[in-house]
């Protein structure tokens, strides 16, 4: 609607008392705000109170803001109403606006040039929206514009010249769009600017050395662009700079020296680039500095001895460079340090010994240097420790008795050192604690008992020590531990009893001395996964136990001395890969029953005299007396078949009975009572609809263009009167129950529908009677990514293009995991449900079996996908984002290798994640998994890929606590990004990070 069709609408409709006896006509920024909100989407009625007729005064509205002396409005603030549509040419009539925030909407298309039109503007936001295509002219018309922030959109082409006319600006914020090419040498022409964002972009070219004439500039942000060559040092002229962050900006050559002369600066961030050549000295002259952050570079020589003078300093990482030499002595004494990284180098001598003593350390990680002496003794001063981690050096002497005060730590990691001494009492006590790494070191005496009353740990590694001594008999109790791996640690004594097993996923006690038989309660651990007990001296029989655990994958009981059969129970066992239990003194058969001890190589039941099979090419002897009782089992079997043959046909006369009677209930009353039930459609819009029910039945009834078919219902492919094209998702019910379980689904879709994320399939609205519900939602033209990875017309996705489905996907799930209140659960994420925008861009879809989680509860019945569900969720039927996240591992491998989750190359019972697994296992190129139409023939493309393969596979772990979040999955793909745009959420980048590799994660 225009202004003057609203201008009309309003003489008609206000009476005249409203208006001042001199006005000739309605104030136009009344009907300048009724024209915005009459041309924008408010799913969430925002504008509710933007009205005339309620509140004369448009002052009184909400996100207005008048001046007290004229009236008029001088600041609108929109922001984070999850608006969209078009911004009407008439915003240009609120003339006296000076603040203007449209923020986090979901705005598209060209920036509106109306905005151009507002003469006194003086702070324009337009953060995290949508807006395209090149930067509009004519912002050099805002000529008393102050701040214009314009991060995270999807701006492309040049960055805009037209800002350096505006001679008042101090704020400028284009940061996270998609502006390539250069700098342009005219912005160093900002003569009052205090703040430059051009971080995540895709620019390119030299840092131009006019920046260095911003002689006003306070804070720049350049990183996350691909430049080449090296920092200029004109880049000093920035005299009141207090924050520089040029990180992952693909930068070469030393890092210049004249840098030492930003005496104000505060935070100088150069990570993730391409510096070689040793620190400067001269950056000991930043007596000002905080925060320095040098690492992932090809640094070398010593870390200056005088930056024991930045007293100012709260944290320095310089970790995986080249640098060799000491750890400065002053280091330890800095007043203010919180986060020491300098993990990754070739460090030597002591680490300062009064490190800890300015009680302010939070995260200490020297981990993988040459370090050697004691550890400081008051690391953990302040109580604020957190992670201690320290690994793969030469450390010497006792674990410091101190730490088990520490109440913040939460993660221990000091494995492969040569600490002696024993394990002090009390990290039990700690309520933080979730991680204790020891291994490898040269510690004897017995292990804690208080242990098993640390309420947080998981995890606890105390593999080749030397405690001779007992594993503690109440270790299965400990509350919330995963993973106990207690290898070659010269343990003796009984394995305790597994009362209380609960938690645990995988048990590593091999190359010990343990004796006696393996507890029979050790079907108590549920949950377990892996077992390992090669090695030691146990005797007994094999419990028959171990094989009911639900999801036992590995089992090695091998080089023991066990006696009697292996029990007949595992040919039940359908999860089982690995069964070693060669060299014991086992007897019998070996199973052949089922596909469990087929698939086994031999060398699992070498070493035993006794045992016999086909799978050792050793017949099993059948005397007499074992014929004999073979012949004796038979007999009860007939009298079984007879009473289930009798129990069969009394059921088959019953349901015969219950059948006919149905029908001649529903031939007599059905109609009637269907009649009575249906009752009227209803449509519940989740944003401003321009149809009714009545279009979207008539729609249906023309089209009957069925998309798609699901277990939840078809999808129709529906035009309504105004020709926009919408998918249509019809709910399957099938009788009464499916009615009472329509009514849950509503209630849940109320809160989808304020599900709004770019990689989310958005939910327009739902039509429901009392019998039948259906979805709608916006059109999705380009399929699914089924459809592009296995569809019949074979289409070919470069890998940049599967690279950003992947990125949106993982985006999206992060989103429901992570922003959602309640969070969300998709609980079915395969390829069919990830859908492709008209720009192929990722969106999730299909919330048929999504749950919104509240508290920790556990469904009656499995929900989602053969190929795509979790190994523990088929037993625990427990829901939460874990089950997500190996789902999400799934659909990555099939991107990767453009196969299908399930497959009969991978052969019986396995699926795609096994197929791969195995590959590595053997030791076979895994490069040859990846799909050549994405590439992978490329060098460089087949780099890319096996970053986002090991992704996949830490998504795809059994153990649920070893795959990461959604966060740190989307943080992992954006470093294993294409050499091209990154996406939002460039800056400062987290030292807590996870090392991509196929053995092991750093965190």
């Amino acid at each position: 609607m225009n202004l003057s069709s609203l201008l009309l609408l309003f003489i008609i409709v206000t009476p005249p008392l409203i208006l001042p006896a001199s006005a000739a006509s309605p104030p136009l920024q009344l009907l300048s705000l009724l024209s915005l909100k009459s041309s924008l989407r408010d799913p969430l009625n925002t504008f509710r109170d933007w009205d005339p007729a309620t509140q004369p005064s448009c002052c009184s509205w909400s996100g207005i803001k008048c001046s007290s002396k004229t009236g008029q409005v001088t600041t609108l603030d929109l922001s984070c109403r999850n608006l969209s549509g078009s911004i009407p040419n008439d915003i240009k009539f609120l003339s006296h606006l000076h603040n203007l925030n449209l923020s986090r909407n979901s705005f598209d298309g060209p920036l509106p040039t109306a905005l151009f039109e507002l003469p006194n503007l003086r702070k324009l936001d337009i953060n995290h929206n949508l807006f395209n295509s090149s930067f509009p002219a004519g912002v050099s018309k805002l000529k008393s514009l102050t701040s214009f922030n314009a991060y995270s959109n999807s701006f492309i082409g040049p960055l805009p010249e037209e800002f350096i006319y505006l001679s008042n600006l101090d704020y400028l914020n284009l940061g996270g769009s998609y502006f390539d090419g250069r700098i342009p040498t005219t912005y160093g022409r900002f003569f009052k600017l205090k703040s430059l964002y051009l971080h995540g972009n895709l620019l390119t070219g030299l840092i131009p050395s006019e920046l260095g004439s911003l002689n006003q500039l306070e804070h720049i942000e350049l990183g996350y662009n691909q430049f080449y060559g090296g920092l200029p040092p004109h880049i000093s002229g920035l005299s009141s700079l207090n924050y520089l962050d040029i990180s992952s900006a693909n930068l070469s050559g030393s890092i210049p020296a004249e840098l030492g002369r930003l005496t104000k600066l505060e935070s100088l961030l150069l990570f993730s680039n391409h510096f070689s050549g040793s620190i400067p000295k001269s950056l000991a002259q930043l007596e000002s500095l905080q925060f320095l952050d040098l690492s992932n570079n090809n640094l070398s020589g010593e870390i200056p001895s005088g930056f024991s003078s930045l007293v100012e300093l709260k944290t320095l990482s310089l970790m995986n460079n080249n640098l060799t030499g000491p750890v400065p002595d002053g280091i330890g004494q800095l007043p203010n340090l919180e986060i020491l990284n300098l993990w990754n180098n070739s460090l030597s001598g002591n680490l300062p010994q009064k490190l800890g003593c300015n009680a302010k350390l939070q995260r200490l990680d020297v981990s993988s240097n040459s370090l050697s002496g004691p550890i400081p003794p008051n690391l953990c001063l302040s109580n604020k420790l957190s992670k201690l981690i320290l690994f793969s050096n030469q450390f010497v002497g006792d674990i410091p008795a101190s730490l088990t005060n520490c109440t913040a730590l939460s993660r221990i990691r000091i494995h492969d050192n040569k600490l002696n001494g024993s394990i002090p009492l009390g990290f039990g006590s700690l309520p933080n604690l979730t991680f204790i790494e020891l291994s490898m070191n040269k510690l004897w005496g017995p292990i804690p008992k208080d242990l098993s009353n640390a309420v947080a740990l998981e995890f606890l590694d105390v593999s080749r020590n030397s405690f001779d001594s007992e594993l503690p008999e109440n270790i299965w109790n400990s509350p919330s531990l995963k993973i106990l791996l207690a290898s070659s640690s010269k343990l003796n004594g009984k394995i305790p009893d597994f009362v209380g097993c609960k938690s645990f996923y995988r048990i590593e006690l091999d190359g010990n001395n343990f004796t006696g038989s393996i507890p029979w309660d050790i079907g108590h651990c549920m949950k377990l996964i892996s077992l390992n007990l090669r090695g030691n001296s146990l005797t007994g029989i094999i419990p028959w136990e171990i094989s009911i655990l639900p999801s036992i994958t590995d089992v090695d009981l091998s080089h023991n001395v066990l006696t009697g059969t292996i029990p007949s129970d595992f040919n039940n066992c359908s999860t089982l890969e690995n069964f070693n239990v060669s060299f014991n003194q086992l007897t019998g058969p070996i199973p052949s029953s089922g596909i469990v001890f087929t698939t086994l190589h031999p060398s699992s039941f070498i070493g035993n005299e006794g045992l016999c099979g086909k799978i050792l090419n050793k017949p099993c002897r059948v005397d007499g007396l074992a014929a004999g009782a073979a012949e004796v089992r038979r007999q009860p079997k007939k009298t079984a078949g007879a009473i289930v043959w009798i129990m069969a046909a009394a059921f088959g006369i019953g349901l015969f009975i219950l059948v006919a009677g149905t029908r001649c209930f529903q031939a007599k009353y059905g109609q009637k009572l269907a009649n009575q039930e249906i009752g009227p459609w209803k449509l519940t819009a989740f944003q401003r609809l321009n149809f009714t029910a009545d279009n979207v039945l008539e729609s249906l009834n023309v089209t009957d263009q069925i998309i798609g078919m699901g277990s939840a219902g078809a999808v129709y492919k529906a035009k309504m009167p105004g020709g926009e094209i919408i998918a249509v998702k019809k709910l399957w019910v099938k009788n009464k129950e499916g009615v009472r379980k329509r009514r849950g689904v509503l209630a849940e879709v109320e809160v989808l529908g304020n599900v709004r994320h770019r990689n989310i399939v958005r939910l327009l609205g739902c039509c429901s009677n009392n019998q039948c519900t259906m979805l709608l939602y916006e059109y999705m033209p380009n399929g699914s990514l089924d459809d592009l990875l296995h569809g019949k017309e074979n289409l070919v996705a470069d890998w940049m293009t599967r690279y950003r489905i992947a990125l949106g996907v993982a985006q999206g799930i992060c989103y429901l995991h992570h922003d959602c209140d309640p969070l969300i659960v998709h609980r079915d994420l395969k390829p069919s449900n990830i859908l492709l925008d008209a720009e192929m861009e990722a969106r999730v879809a299909d919330f048929g079996v999504a749950k919104l989680i509240q508290t920790d509860e556990s469904m009656s019945v499995i929900a989602g996908s053969y190929g795509y569900i979790a190994p523990e969720y088929a037993y625990t039927l427990q829901v939460d984002e874990k089950s997500d996240i190996y789902s999400y591992g799934v659909v990555l491998m099939e991107i990767l290798t453009g196969k299908r989750s399930v497959d009969s190359e991978f052969g019986d019972g396995n699926c795609i994640v096994d197929w791969i697994k195995s590959k590595i296992r053997m030791k076979s190129d895994i490069k040859e998994v990846l799909d050549k139409n994405a590439g992978a023939s490329c060098a460089s493309v087949r780099e890319e890929m096996m970053l986002v393969l090991r992704v996949a596979l830490l998504c795809t772990s059994r153990n649920p606590a070893d795959r990461p979040s959604m966060r740190d999955v989307v943080s992992m793909l954006q470093e294993a990004k294409p050499k091209r745009k990154l996406p939002e959420n460039g800056g400062r980048a987290a030292t807590d990070e996870v090392v991509l590799d196929f053995s092991e994660t750093k965190y």
